[in-house]
């Protein structure tokens, strides 16, 4: 899900709308805000571990032979999660989920529904020999999974990277408070401009990724095309830098794409009524999560397997036949298409318990109905979790359940996911507060 922050003064919070039943965020036009991967920008908190510190191992995760086995088999292993990334086990068990797949199953990529920008800087740390630390790693992430419980991936991804095991990259093109991408980049980004115009485009580049803009002078249309002409002349000199600036090109010309793409978003132009805008702007951040999984894929050695985390409604298979759901094409469709069978889709629910977002109180999520498929499955269980394989989901039909928020739809859940684990009682993450 996409997230902003740090809103000029004049915006109308009608804006920004929230809907708690189904945790759907969504934006009205003009949208005047900078995207930023962690929602403790909007609530005024941050979440990243402090320099140095370090958790212990993670907790014993059970139940995970099932779902183990069927993913070592595959190219490209989708980890989702609810929407509202506030699901506490759900994170501890995809912690360790990765792990496995790391070390039992070979997989060498891993990808995350965050922004790509920071995630080439650590890559071409390391391939220089440079030092790369675990905040690094931390704020790549971003704050939506600053917590205990995907804290131990950190250190092991970390060490995984250092020894080239593991390719590590971003999907999105949100920038993220206390990055590489909003203090660093600009600067890199400009470094082959000349004279005036390289300090002209630093101060505007600047001045849009540390969101400084106010009262008196709100970002605007005008603003959007400053950066996309200083964008586009880093492009064309990139063409131009010499031989000693290649390593470097590619990714350069990445994170100017990807800006673009982000810059795509505000004051959309001759859009017509009969388009849902909110529909629009999910499918084109879905597409543009794709396109950055071609590119990384195309950088990764052959017969590769990629492990991506993103939530249930990036990683499905198709949601045509989801209720309000009908008009989104997910990132998962288009990896479906793309790998068939080679691709798995792994989604995330739960019966009963409560969860938490960043910076907000933790809410009781409602029991099950008795004709759900969470309340199907674990009737007569004695086990607190349970994994439903494509075969079970394609027996329930049609039926209500809730991967893809708080609330209950109708759907035939074998169209949407290839298997789905489920918690009887899930709980909050413990968020790392800086």
């Amino acid at each position: 899900m996409r997230f902003s922050g740090l809103q000029p003064a004049e915006t109308s919070r009608s804006l920004f709308r929230f809907d708690i039943a189904s945790a759907a965020f969504s934006f009205r036009r003009p949208n005047l805000l900078l995207r930023i991967v962690s929602l403790s920008i909007c609530m005024g908190v941050a979440f990243l571990p402090a320099a140095g510190q370090s958790a212990g191992p993670t907790a014993q995760i059970k139940d995970t032979e099932p779902v183990v086995h069927v993913l070592c088999g595959k190219s490209v292993a989708l980890l989702g999660e609810t929407p509202v990334h506030g699901f506490g086990k759900t994170l501890e068990f995809k912690v360790g989920l990765v792990r496995r797949l790391i070390d039992e199953c070979h997989y060498n990529a891993f990808f995350i529904e965050s922004g790509i920008y920071d995630f080439l800087n650590i890559q071409k740390r390391l391939n220089s020999g440079q030092e790369v630390t675990e905040p690094m790693i931390s704020a790549a992430i971003g704050g939506l999974w600053a917590t205990h419980e995907v804290q131990p991936l950190i250190p092991f991804l970390l060490r995984r990277a250092k020894a080239g095991r593991v390719i590590l990259g971003g999907l999105d093109d949100q920038l993220g408070r206390g990055t590489y991408a909003q203090h660093e980049m600009p600067s890199d980004l400009v470094e082959y401009l000349q004279g005036d115009e390289k300090a002209r485009c630093l101060a505007i580049l600047q001045r849009h990724t540390l969101w400084q803009y106010t009262d008196d002078s709100p970002y605007g249309p005008k603003d959007k095309a400053l950066i996309l002409g200083c964008l586009d002349s880093i492009e064309t000199v990139l063409t131009r830098a010499p031989p000693s600036a290649a390593p470097l090109r590619e990714d350069y010309k990445e994170m100017v794409e990807s800006l673009k793409s982000l810059l795509g978003w505000d004051f959309r132009q001759n859009v017509p009524k009969s388009v849902d805008e909110s529909i629009l702007d999910r499918n084109d951040r879905d597409h543009w999560m794709y396109v950055n999984f071609q590119w990384l894929l195309s950088r990764l050695p052959a017969h590769s397997k990629v492990i991506v985390w993103a939530a249930n409604v990036h990683v499905a298979k198709d949601l045509s036949g989801v209720p309000g759901k009908e008009g989104l094409v997910p990132f998962g469709l288009y990896v479906r298409r793309e790998f068939k069978s080679h691709a798995f889709a792994l989604g995330f629910s739960a019966y009963s318990g409560s969860y938490a977002m960043t910076g907000q109180p933790v809410l009781q999520l409602s029991v099950a109905p008795d004709d759900s498929l969470e309340a199907q499955a674990l009737a007569g269980r004695d086990s607190d979790t349970v994994y439903i394989p494509l075969e079970q989901l394609r027996k329930f039909g049609l039926v209500a359940a809730r991967p893809l928020g708080t609330s209950f739809s109708m759907a035939r859940w074998d169209e949407v996911l290839d298997g789905l684990f489920v918690f009887r009682e899930e709980q909050p993450p413990e968020y790392l507060h800086r």
